[in-house]
């Protein structure tokens, strides 16, 4: 069996960038993002600067909004 541990730290921080990239991209600011994905700006904020890792339904929402899967959302080959 092979056991994969999870660097939750590094997890939280590649999620943030990619969060700033895709939104970027889109030219969309936390209020938009926070609006299309029906969540609360300081939610992306917090996101965004690592203070908060979000729930599987708030990464749904968030891969919704920016109309891709969750699994390209975490990846992180920026």
């Amino acid at each position: 069996m092979i056991i994969i541990m999870i660097d939750i730290e590094n997890l939280s921080k590649n999620l943030a960038q990619k969060l700033r990239v895709e939104r970027a991209k889109r030219h969309m600011s936390q209020e938009k993002l926070a609006e299309i994905s029906q969540l609360h700006r300081t939610t992306i904020s917090a996101i965004e600067c690592e203070r908060f890792f979000p729930t599987i339904d708030n990464i749904a929402r968030i891969a919704n909004a920016f109309e891709i899967s969750i699994s390209e959302l975490f990846n992180f080959n920026l």
